[in-house]
């Protein structure tokens, strides 16, 4: 069974992948304050993310890249599903989370499928979103065989 923390974080990873398809499939409003409300306020000012190739993406740019993205998705569709999550490591508030994040495009059945491990560095802060998790850090490695063709 599942701890308090564990379900908190888990469900933050959730709620913040679905953000994500509505963003990249155009469902939600392509303005600063929908982008702001669902995702540019779960992450740190200080965030970082390594992505599955190696690059480091710091806030700023990821934020640029992300709302450039909105709707790119819109005619072939995306599925975002989180697997296996669990919390790593806690020290004090922040906790360290692993979890699968598989994704499938291109319709039924899809055209593309990849999988990765990300582990997330979240930390605890009130009042932030509905789980009151704020992503610190992000680090996505692909899967054996699960990488894009």
């Amino acid at each position: 069974m599942a701890s308090p923390v564990e379900e908190r974080c888990t469900a933050e990873i959730v709620r913040l992948h679905d953000a994500f398809v509505e963003w990249f499939t155009g469902s939600s409003d392509n303005t600063r304050d929908a982008y702001d409300s669902e995702i540019g306020s779960a992450l740190s000012p200080s965030f970082s993310m390594v992505t599955p190739s190696g690059n480091v993406v710091p806030a700023v740019l990821l934020g640029e890249r992300l709302r450039g993205a909105h709707g790119s998705h819109s005619e072939r569709g995306i599925e975002i599903e989180i697997r296996n999550a669990q919390v790593a490591s806690s020290v004090g508030l922040v906790h360290l989370v692993r979890y699968e994040e598989w994704q499938r495009s291109g319709g039924r059945p899809p055209v593309a499928e990849t999988a990765r491990i990300s582990t997330a560095l979240l930390r605890e802060e009130e009042g932030n979103g509905p789980h009151g998790l704020m992503w610190m850090h992000v680090h996505e490695t692909w899967m054996p065989e699960k990488g894009p063709s």
